[in-house]
């Protein structure tokens, strides 16, 4: 006789069980102790990710403002770089145009001074002769005022 004979069978079944489970749970214990630094790690490395992953999106929202920035620039330079083209059109017009105005001046320029070189003719100056100035005889100077100074106002008014 054996010493398992002794105890009852349903004893027996739940001994097996009870030593079974204790050593279920020495092996989940084992693998528990054997996994737990992995766990650790794995579990630092998903932190690791994810501070990565929101360090990787706040430098894609950065690198957006300043595209954004830029295109702001790029359109304000592309504006002023027509407005620039503009206003050069407009004072290459105004050149063009003070450059015919001036020769036209010195063309007719020229023209005046041809004609004041010239003698006035004798019909065109016969227009504009008075004997005060054609003849030194007929000269007479300025009207003299009186001398004598402002006469009373009682003169004045019996005169009247």
């Amino acid at each position: 006789m054996s010493l398992t004979d002794l105890i009852p069978v349903q004893y027996r079944l739940l001994a097996a069980g009870g030593i079974a489970l204790v050593l279920l749970l020495a092996g989940a214990g084992l693998v528990w102790w054997g996994l737990s630094p992995r766990i650790g790690l794995q579990s630092a490395r998903a932190d690791r990710a994810e501070q990565a992953l929101a360090d990787s999106q706040q430098l894609v929202e950065r690198q957006a403002n300043v595209l954004a920035e830029q295109q702001k620039q790029i359109a304000q330079v592309t504006a002023l770089d027509q407005r620039m083209r503009a206003l050069e059109q407009t004072i290459t017009r105004n050149a063009q145009a003070q450059s015919r105005a001036l020769e036209e001046l010195k063309r007719h320029d020229q023209a005046v001074a041809d004609y004041l070189a010239a003698a006035v003719p004798a019909a065109l100056g016969g227009l504009y002769e008075r004997p005060e100035t054609a003849d030194p005889a007929a000269y007479h100077g300025p009207d003299r005022l009186p001398a004598d100074p402002v006469p009373a106002a009682g003169a004045a008014s019996a005169a009247h």
